[in-house]
């Protein structure tokens, strides 16, 4: 049975249309929906240049081997953790919203706690024409765009609906 997914919307301004700049892991990694084969998001790292996240790269435990899948997406300038949540902000330009932030909201089932990776940049530079985002529930895949120049452009998250089958190789899994 597959479980019941929605996919957040997708946040910044992509600034190319070609179709080698967008990535789907759920899709490329996963080889959803033919196959199920994210068990889950284990880690992620940002980088960030001036201002602004320029990559996000993205670990997967798979179902189908013992060795991870690693996604980076942009540029490089917890075993029971599962990521709960994305959030960030982006500028208020209404043509071309440029990601600014993003952060991660962890829950550890062995502890109970749910702890904030981010944002990143941190949260003290610039503020002005700054607007929130946040999408709630646990993360199974990323997709978005990458820039001409290899910099993250957009990001959205796939997430198990609220109520949908939790049977994504997770047991005991918060929402």
């Amino acid at each position: 049975m597959l479980p019941a997914l929605v996919v957040s919307e997708a946040v910044g301004y992509a600034t190319t249309s070609d179709s080698k700049y967008t990535f789907d892991d759920l899709k490329d990694v996963g080889l959803w929906p033919a196959h199920q084969y994210i068990k889950k998001v284990t880690s992620i790292s940002v980088w960030i240049g001036t201002a602004k996240p320029n990559g996000i790269e993205i670990t997967y435990q798979l179902s189908n081997t013992t060795q991870p899948s690693v996604q980076m997406h942009g540029q490089r300038s917890g075993n029971n953790e599962f990521f709960v949540g994305i959030f960030g902000a982006i500028d208020d330009d209404a043509d071309q919203p440029t990601l600014r932030r993003i952060g991660f909201l962890i829950y550890n089932k062995d502890t109970g706690a749910l702890t904030q990776q981010g944002p990143f940049p941190d949260a003290s530079a610039k503020t002005q024409g700054i607007v929130g985002f946040t999408s709630l529930g646990l993360v199974v895949g990323f997709s978005g765009t990458c820039a001409s120049n290899g910099n993250l452009d957009t990001v959205a998250v796939y997430k198990l609906q609220s109520g949908g089958s939790t049977n994504f190789g997770i047991n005991d899994v918060f929402l």
